[in-house]
C-alpha cells in the first residue's frame, strides 16, 4: 500500500494534504506517535494496518500539497489559491516543514500535472508551467534540517 495502513513494506510512504506548514511540522515531529499508530498521520489514516508495526524502514511523504488555483472548475486539496505568490508561499511553508522533520527521508509533491478535473499540478494538462519552475527548484534546493 502507498500512503497509509502499511503491512510489510521497504519504505513507509505517507500521504498528507495539510495546507499549513506549522501544523504539518507539529503533527509529524513526534516520530513515535506517527509510526506506532498512537495518532493518525493525516488526521484520518494510520501509518500501519492493525497487527503490523514500524521496523526501521525509511519514511517518506509521497503525496503532499495538492494545491489548486481558483481559476477553473476542477479541484485540489485544501483551499484554492488565487496567485502564484499564494501558491509559492503555501508550497514553501509545507515543503520547509517536511524538510525539518529529521526522520523524513524524502518527499513527492502531488502532482506533476493537472489531469482532467484534478487541477493541482505544477504543470497544466498540456505540460506548460503554472508557476515559475526556477522558484520551485529554489524551494527544493534549500536545506531545512533542525
Amino acid at each position: 500500500n502507498d500512503g497509509w495502513e502499511h503491512t510489510i513494506s521497504d519504505i513507509i510512504a505517507l500521504h498528507d494534504y495539510e495546507e499549513l506548514g506549522k501544523v504539518f511540522y507539529d503533527h509529524y515531529k513526534e516520530k513515535d506517535s506517527i509510526l506506532n499508530n498512537k495518532i493518525p498521520h493525516n488526521k484520518r489514516k494510520y501509518a500501519f494496518a492493525e497487527g503490523y508495526k514500524y521496523k526501521g524502514q525509511p519514511v517518506m511523504i509521497t503525496e503532499y500539497g495538492g494545491i489548486a488555483f481558483n481559476d477553473s472548475s476542477g479541484w485540489g486539496y485544501g483551499n484554492q489559491v488565487n496567485s502564484e505568490e499564494e501558491f509559492l508561499t503555501r508550497y514553501q511553508n509545507i515543503t520547509d516543514a517536511i524538510k525539518r522533520i529529521p526522520y523524513i527521508c524524502g518527499y513527492c509533491y502531488t502532482q506533476t500535472t493537472d489531469v482532467q478535473q484534478e487541477i493541482n499540478g505544477l504543470l497544466k494538462e498540456d505540460r506548460t508551467p503554472k508557476i515559475a519552475m526556477d522558484k520551485i527548484k529554489k524551494v527544493n534546493d534549500a536545506i531545512k534540517r533542525d
